[in-house]
């Protein structure tokens, strides 16, 4: 199998710090203070529109589309969230004009991610001030109540991601952790906590599948692992095991991982390597494909799968301001 480049986008003046995608629409979040939105329906994706209003003052770090909607979260270095959205028209896909429905304070230093949930109802932040935060959304994406700060962290807090389709929630830090949540008697509690990884855990991605529970992350310490629930105690404590820990193909620190709805993982990272793996009949993982440099002699923040139609498509973003798509076959 061989991974291939279609489209190599220059987006940014600085570099690219993650990507998202929904129903043909993808944003980019980038040092330079922009987000980028494009059209992916066409046969090349382009450029749609710009979010630049002197919103944010520093780096934009994370962008997230909230579930069946046009509404998208921005969090940024400058420790707030902002809340792009627009009524939704037959030309959604080529109308950008979005506007600012909020900007959401409180966390006292940089938002390093943020993630809604499968139902669009809560919207997750974290950032270097080691803590989570759970903002409960009304449906016009105007009006933000936070109702539960997480605290269990011991270091910055670099990820956070929900389960596909429960109200399950991951979060990934600088002390190496990664955290499971869920909310027990109206509050949320931290149920499980991996340990395992020898170096900041930069960033995690449930399995896109309802009959079994398992979650892969990457590291620092340049592995990719797959995490697997066992089951559940009588207070509501989940049981995790280390499944697999992945060929070890990284060199350097893992950035990004994805698990497509097809099976398969995608990591990105400091080594500017793009890898594919699948797992075989008897539990373990193979190497499905590599590419090596791909954004050149610079680092690899983001990667995500995305469905187009009935094509499968990756995206990467990368230290040199780029965007790049990419299919397998």
């Amino acid at each position: 199998m061989s991974i291939n480049q279609r489209q190599c986008l220059k987006l940014h003046k600085d570099k690219v710090w993650a990507v998202d995608c929904s129903h043909g629409l993808m944003a980019t979040a980038s040092s330079d203070r922009k987000i980028k939105l494009l059209n992916l329906t066409k046969t090349e994706a382009h450029l749609i529109g710009e979010l630049d209003d002197n919103t944010h003052t520093k780096s934009i770090r994370s962008v997230a589309w909230r579930p069946n909607s046009n509404i998208l979260a921005a969090g940024s270095f400058d420790s707030t969230i902002s809340i792009w959205g627009k009524e939704e028209e037959p030309d959604y896909l080529e109308d950008s004009e979005f506007e600012l429905l909020a900007l959401i304070e409180g966390h006292e230093n940089e938002v390093k991610a943020v993630a809604w949930s499968h139902n669009g109802e809560f919207l997750a932040s974290c950032s270097r001030d080691k803590s989570v935060w759970i903002w409960e959304a009304d449906e016009l994406g105007e009006e933000f109540e936070c109702i539960s700060v997480l605290q269990e962290h011991s270091q910055d807090v670099k990820h956070v991601s929900w389960h596909p389709s429960t109200l399950l929630l991951a979060s990934s830090s600088y002390d190496d952790t990664i955290r499971l949540w869920k909310e027990l008697d109206d509050d949320w509690e931290c149920v499980a906590v991996l340990n395992g990884h020898e170096g900041t855990v930069w960033c995690s991605d449930f399995e896109k599948s309802d009959s079994s529970l398992r979650l892969c992350s990457c590291s620092d310490d340049s592995t990719v692992r797959v995490w697997k629930y066992v089951e559940e105690d009588d207070n509501g404590e989940q049981i995790w095991v280390l499944q697999a820990v992945l060929p070890n193909v990284h060199s350097r620190a893992v950035y990004s991982v994805s698990w497509s709805s097809e099976g398969l993982i995608a990591s990105t990272g400091s080594d500017g390597l793009l890898v594919l793996y699948k797992e075989c009949k008897d539990g373990k993982w193979e190497v499905l494909a590599k590419y090596e440099g791909a954004h050149g002699v610079y680092e690899v923040n983001a990667v995500e799968w995305t469905r187009v139609g009935n094509e499968q498509l990756l995206v990467t973003g990368g230290d040199d301001g780029y965007v790049n798509i990419w299919t397998y076959d």
